[in-house]
């Protein structure tokens, strides 16, 4: 900040110009918000309050102090009233802008940033500042703009311009962003700073990402003449590399291109993604011979690489396959690799290669059961039963993926007999067939047995948590993840580490046992994570400028635009909405009306007990009260006394809403879950769940026009899918009886037209019934009657005859539909039942009984 313009102008009340101590008092200010010496700042604010209690620009210094204290209300308060006071400082206004982004409102953060540049025009702080928010919330025009003006003002600084540079690119103006890279190289290109090694970086980034823009641009040839030109001071050699083999293939130089991915091979001989390039730059994808003669060549050439062997069973068939595969998973059952089947589970996809592994797995362990050798081997393995016990865990995945269920379980069973000490994997393999069979009870109580087997194993501990959160107990997962927290404290210890994991499961965990608080709770605090994510950007907005590394740059400003597509999010945007649409369907009652009806109910004798337990339960709460605020305050007097302030850790802000029950009593629970909704249609529109989602919360808002377009996102994204026909039939019917009229009403009966075929929303949905094969697509297509108006009871009727879903889940979202419709719900699941007969949540007779 300019000191010297803090100071004010002005003599009138509010903008009086300070003098002698009250300048310097605040000078101090500014100093001590800058040293983050917020306790010191305040007192020289109010130094200079108490005797102009009106002045601007000390109100809003005192509000930004306290914004970085977290106390926003306080701060909103005082730099409203600063910039009331003193409308025509630029300092209010720049001050109004950083609290607004401390509260992470952008928009209104630019706006007082404008302000302020029309009161103190081109101010280099409130125009730096103003480019990180333009680029923050992609106001990519502007930030142009704003990158020009600061470049304008400091041409002889490298950043500035880059900056413009990037901002072109970003914009799409490929030509202007090398133009301004151009005209920079003409003078300062080959500076040198202090540090020889770092300024010969920053050279070599800037005409490497001069090369970047221009091959997007489609201008192969010249991004390859800027690669040449600059050989020698270009030193990301990998970098180089293999922007070179995209350059040669793009101008289809053969020769060239293959000389540069066999290097790149060279230097790593597991990156698939270089054999990839290299089959297509030889021309021989889709020719199995010359593929297969390609890998053994290379086979020769890096014997000990793995991609080597595992690509081939990409496209190898027949025969070939299986003598392919029995050589692959030789190595890693000798060595014991855990990773083994996860690296084999894309084959599975062809039915063919799937029987040909299983008869490969199987003769594996015949022959080491029976000889100690692998088959065709003349030698015996010099430790049989390890590789036994991991030919037969091999084995086990093979059946567990298949749908062999009791074949998994008693394989994997042999495995874990064949060895001692035990080996770990198999535990974990076994506690996963159990969790693929729906026997949460039984995968949660294998999991806690290997837990115990190495309780120093994070992995195993976290595993363990996850298994019995999916088993419902929480209060013994809670235990279990706090052995690797500080303090055992694992609420907020999770929550700082990010744990999104453990809060999505933890989140669906409450939310299957009905406790509402707690699942919002854990959801919203994974939205926090990736909200903190996103503001985490504007660390790099002049950093990575300052440092010149724009390449990476421009590869983060690309992740962060996809964040919120990340499974993790998306999984607690779900988990949230759901609940959210819950409170609005069944509003929960109200505290006071229940604790009446409670009261009416009870003697005279019970309210008065009732009403005294109440009181000391307010008594004992404000003891505890004021003997917490007297410890702490005790504690921060003797650390200042001691001289410790400043080693001393920083204290974790208590949460006021530990449980969510704040969150439960919303009043506006569709506005709470569009907030949700927002991001992912930002960021995750390729995901059919966006849609349906979306879907739900726009029909229950009115919203129609927005329901129908979630409807169409919904089919593109799959046009099978029942689930988004579903919402189809349930949209035509309601668009059918709709008062809507106009323009709007014309929209949506074409819409809906367009969808349906023309059909109505009973014979649509009627369709859907006939078309259905299994049992999920059955219980969507009853629903999808219920929802057009008809009698879903016949279409129920059949789900219990069509074939049942492989996957668990796919069964239990099945009898979750059939529950919305009102019928048909047990003849499904005594069908179920049988065919998932370890599934608990179908009563399977050989699920685990819990305890």
């Amino acid at each position: 900040h300019d000191r010297a313009a803090m100071s004010g102008k002005k003599a009138d009340d509010g903008a009086r110009a300070l003098s002698g101590k009250e300048k310097k008092e605040f000078d101090n200010v500014v100093r001590c918000y800058e040293t983050k010496q917020h306790k010191k700042g305040l007192k020289a604010a109010d130094f200079v309050l108490k005797k102009f209690p009106n002045h601007g620009e000390t109100l809003a210094m005192k509000g930004l102090i306290l914004s970085n204290m977290d106390r926003m209300e306080e701060a909103h308060e005082l730099v409203k009233l600063g910039v009331r006071n003193d409308m025509k400082s630029h300092v209010c206004w720049h001050v109004y802008g950083l609290v607004h982004r401390a509260d992470r409102n952008y928009r209104e953060a630019i706006k007082c940033y404008r302000m302020a540049l029309k009161l103190h025009e081109g101010d280099a702080q409130i125009l730096r500042d103003l480019a990180s928010l333009q680029i923050q919330v992609r106001e990519l025009a502007d930030f142009t703009e704003t990158r020009r003006i600061i470049l304008k003002d400091r041409a002889g600084a490298r950043l500035n311009w880059m900056g413009l540079a990037v901002a072109k690119f970003l914009q799409g103006q490929h030509r202007a962003a090398v133009a301004v890279i151009e005209k920079y190289e003409d003078f300062r290109a080959e500076e040198r700073g202090s540090e020889p090694n770092l300024a010969k970086y920053e050279v070599s980034e800037m005409y490497l990402f001069k090369a970047m823009i221009l091959e997007e641009a489609g201008a192969h040839e010249e991004a390859l003449a800027v690669l040449d030109k600059h050989s020698d001071k270009l030193v990301d050699v990998i970098g180089v590399l293999e922007q070179r083999a995209r350059l040669y293939t793009a101008l289809g130089r053969g020769a060239q291109a293959e000389a540069t991915l066999r290097a790149l091979i060279a230097k790593n001989t597991e990156n698939h993604g270089y054999y990839r390039q290299l089959e297509a730059v030889l021309g021989v994808d889709g020719d199995v011979a010359k593929l297969k003669a390609t890998y053994d060549a290379l086979a020769v050439q890096y014997p000990k690489s793995d991609a080597v062997r595992r690509l081939p069973l990409d496209f190898l068939s027949g025969d070939a396959f299986a003598s392919a595969v029995r050589r692959y998973v030789v190595a890693p059952i000798r060595k014991g690799v855990p990773s083994l089947f996860r690296n084999l589970k894309s084959l599975y996809a062809d039915r063919a290669k799937a029987a040909a592994m299983g008869e490969a797995f199987a003769e594996i362990v015949s022959s080491l059961e029976s000889s100690g050798k692998f088959p065709g081997s003349e030698k015996s393995e010099a430790d049989a039963a390890q590789c036994v016990c991991y030919a037969r865990t091999l084995l086990a995945y093979h059946k567990d993926k298949v749908g062999d269920v009791e074949g998994a379980l008693s394989t994997i069973d042999s495995a874990i007999a064949s060895t001692d000490p035990s080996v770990l994997e198999c535990y974990l393999a076994k506690a996963s067939f159990l969790k693929h069979a729906g026997d949460v009870v039984g995968a949660m109580n294998v999991a806690n047995e290997v837990r115990e087997m190495d309780r120093a194993d994070r992995y195993l501990n976290s595993y363990c948590v996850k298994r019995m959160l999916r088993a419902g107990e929480y209060e013994a997962a809670e235990k279990t993840v706090a052995l690797f927290t500080r303090d055992g404290n694992q609420a907020s210890n999770l929550f700082d580490m990010q744990c999104a994991w453990f809060e999505n499961e933890a989140g669906r965990c409450h939310q299957r046992g009905g406790r509402k608080n707690r699942a919002l709770k854990y959801f919203t605090a994974v939205r926090k994570h990736y909200d903190d994510m996103e503001e985490d950007q504007f660390d790099f907005h002049q950093y990575c400028l300052r440092k010149n590394t724009l390449r990476h740059y421009v590869q983060m400003l690309r992740v962060e635009d996809t964040l919120y597509s990340r499974r993790a999010y998306r999984e607690a945007a779900r988990g949230g909405v759901e609940v959210y649409l819950d409170l609005f369907d069944n509003p929960l009652p109200d505290p006071a009306e229940e604790e009446e009806k409670m009261l009416a109910a009870m003697s005279k004798e019970e309210r008065q007990a009732y009403r005294k337990k109440l009181k000391k339960a307010e008594e004992k709460k404000a003891k505890d009260d004021a003997e917490k605020k007297a410890r702490e305050e005790k504690e921060a007097r003797e650390a200042e006394k001691d001289g410790k302030k400043k080693n001393q850790a920083t204290k974790r802000k208590e949460d006021p809403d530990p449980d969510g029950d704040e969150l439960l009593k919303t009043e506006t629970p569709l506005v709470e879950a569009e907030r949700l909704i927002e991001p992912l249609l930002r960021h995750a529109a390729a995901f059919e769940d966006t849609h349906l989602l979306a879907f739900e919360v726009f029909r229950r808002k009115g919203k129609l026009l927005l329901a129908l377009r979630a409807c169409n996102a919904a089919v593109r994204c799959s046009p099978s899918s029942f689930a988004a026909r579903r919402n189809v039939a349930h949209l035509a019917a309601i668009v059918s009886s709709s008062d809507c009229s106009g323009a709007v009403k014309t929209v949506l009966d074409d819409g809906v037209k367009t969808l349906t075929g023309g059909a109505t929303a009973a014979a649509y949905a009627q369709a859907l019934v006939a078309e259905a094969s299994s049992s999920l697509e059955g219980a969507l297509a009853a629903e999808a009657v219920k929802l057009a108006g008809g009698d879903a009871g016949v279409a129920a009727a059949k789900v219990g005859d069509l074939e049942v879903p492989r996957r668990v889940d796919d069964a239990i979202a099945a009898v979750a539909a059939l529950e919305r419709v009102g019928a048909g719900v047990g003849a499904l699941i005594a069908k179920l039942a049988v065919a998932f007969p370890y599934c608990e949540a179908f009563g399977g007779a050989k699920a685990t009984k819990r305890a």
